[in-house]
């Protein structure tokens, strides 16, 4: 098992302490952060806001750029192997996935993982990709501003939970009928907070003291949901 800091949704100011708490997993001074911005189709303004943010936070940061650049196999190790720390950004979860799997980063993140090469970090859709499924707006991301969220299913399924983020954010209350059908527990996070696993040790963070995240299940078809207890 490796480290995992998975965070439901905030800007990188809000979010400033769960990115602390990933560079302190990453047990360096200055460690080198791997930017992949597949979801966000490689944003150019993303990207110089993670570079900004990482490098006022004393680490060296690249990016990987799947969707607007073209990567020899080989390039895409070298990079990885450079990573004390993998930042995925948010957007498109499911077109993420797509990608991923055509270049192969699902089975190489998953090697990371295995072999806690490096800490796995994200936002948003950066933190749905780590579960078995989850809460997502992908469609809004292609011209359907009246989409209903829906599932991003085929994630990389560290965890056998279905993950929503924003779950203080209009809409995201939906999961919670929606999650029956999948017959999974529910880690609904609101934003500014993160659900971390630091080598078989899972536990929960927040950087706003009045974010809240809840674990939904379904028992004889009546909804169960228990606050979760932060660690800080």
């Amino acid at each position: 098992m490796g480290r995992i800091v998975a965070i439901s949704g905030g800007d990188l100011s809000s979010t400033r302490p769960l990115n602390l708490h990933a560079i302190k997993l990453s047990g360096k001074t200055n460690p080198n952060v791997l930017f992949v911005g597949t979801a966000s189709r490689d944003a150019d303004g993303y990207i110089a806001s993670i570079e900004k943010e990482y490098k006022n936070l004393g680490c060296q940061v690249k990016s990987l750029c799947l969707v607007t650049k073209s990567y020899r196999n080989e390039d895409i190790d070298i990079l990885l192997s450079w990573a004390d720390i993998v930042y995925v950004g948010g957007g498109d979860a499911v077109s993420m996935m797509l990608v991923w799997k055509q270049h192969g980063l699902d089975e190489k993140l998953k090697e990371i993982y295995r072999k806690d090469a490096a800490v796995l970090t994200g936002l948003s859709a950066g933190a749905i990709c780590w579960f078995n499924c989850g809460h997502s707006d992908s469609d809004s991301f292609h011209g359907n501003e009246d989409c209903h969220y829906s599932w991003a299913d085929g994630m990389l399924n560290f965890f056998d939970y279905a993950f929503c983020p924003h779950y203080n954010e209009a809409g995201r209350e939906s999961f919670d009928s929606m999650l029956k059908e999948k017959k999974l527990t529910g880690l609904a996070m609101e934003n500014d907070t993160a659900f971390v696993e630091n080598n078989g040790n899972q536990y929960f963070i927040k950087s706003n003291s009045s974010a809240k995240a809840f674990e939904i299940r379904y028992k004889n078809g009546l909804m169960e949901k228990k606050p979760i207890e932060f660690l800080v």
